[in-house]
C-alpha cells in the first residue's frame, strides 16, 4: 500500500513539474531568452504637444500641404527567466521594425476606403536588459492624407474620423534569436483642424 501511495505521489509531482515548465506561453513562442515590454505609446495632442496618449492628426496644413504624424514607443528589455539575476551581452534586444495597422470601431476596415493602408518602417535601436528606450516612429504617413479616407476630410466631407492604430514592434537579441513581437494600441482622431492665425 505504501509503495502504491508513493507511486501516485511521484506521478502527481512529475505532472506538476511538466505543467509549470510549459506555463509561460511567451517561452513557447520565441527562441530568445529575452523579451520586450511596451511601457507606453504617445503622440501629439490637439495643441501639438507631445506625450499624449490620444493622437490628433491634422490632415491639412494652413498652406495646403501635409506632414507625417509621429509617435513614440517607450519600451524596456527584460529576461524571460525571472530567476536569472543579470543579462548577458547577447541577451540585449535590437529593435528593427515597427508595423502600423488601422481599424475602426464600427467594423468598416477596408484599407484605402475606410482606413489608411497599413505600413512598416525600419528602425535601429539596441536596448540592454533592464534598460529603456524611447523610439520615435511615423504613425500617420503624409501620403495617406492625400488618399481615401483621410482626403475625404479635406475635400467636402469634413468631420472627424477616429482610427485605432495597432502598433507591432519587432526585434531580435544580439545572439540573432527573434523575440516575440510586442503589440500596443492607440487612438487617433483625424480631421481638418482649424489652423492658428499668425
Amino acid at each position: 500500500m505504501r509503495k502504491f501511495l508513493y507511486s501516485i505521489m511521484l506521478s502527481v509531482s512529475v505532472l506538476a513539474v511538466l505543467s509549470f515548465s510549459g506555463c509561460n506561453a511567451l517561452e513557447n513562442a520565441t527562441t530568445s531568452g529575452s523579451k520586450l515590454i511596451l511601457i507606453s505609446l504617445t503622440g501629439n495632442d490637439l495643441a501639438g504637444q507631445v506625450g499624449s496618449t490620444i493622437i490628433f492628426s491634422d490632415v491639412a496644413e494652413a498652406n495646403g500641404g501635409t506632414i507625417n504624424d509621429n509617435a513614440v514607443a517607450e519600451v524596456t528589455a527584460a529576461l524571460l527567466d525571472p530567476f536569472q539575476e543579470a543579462g548577458t551581452f547577447y541577451q540585449a534586444i535590437f529593435v528593427d521594425q515597427i508595423d502600423v495597422e488601422y481599424s475602426r470601431s464600427d467594423g468598416r476596415n477596408v484599407p484605402g476606403v475606410d482606413v489608411p493602408f497599413a505600413f512598416s518602417q525600419k528602425v535601429s535601436v539596441t536596448i540592454e536588459i533592464s534598460g529603456t528606450a524611447e523610439i520615435p516612429f511615423v504613425i500617420v504617413q503624409h501620403n495617406a492624407k492625400s488618399e481615401s479616407p483621410l482626403s475625404n476630410l479635406i475635400y467636402g466631407q469634413g468631420g472627424v474620423l477616429k482610427l485605432e492604430a495597432k502598433i507591432t514592434i519587432h526585434g531580435k537579441d544580439l545572439g540573432e534569436h527573434r523575440i516575440q513581437p510586442v503589440v500596443g494600441h492607440i487612438s487617433i482622431y483625424c480631421a481638418n483642424y482649424a489652423d492658428e492665425e499668425e
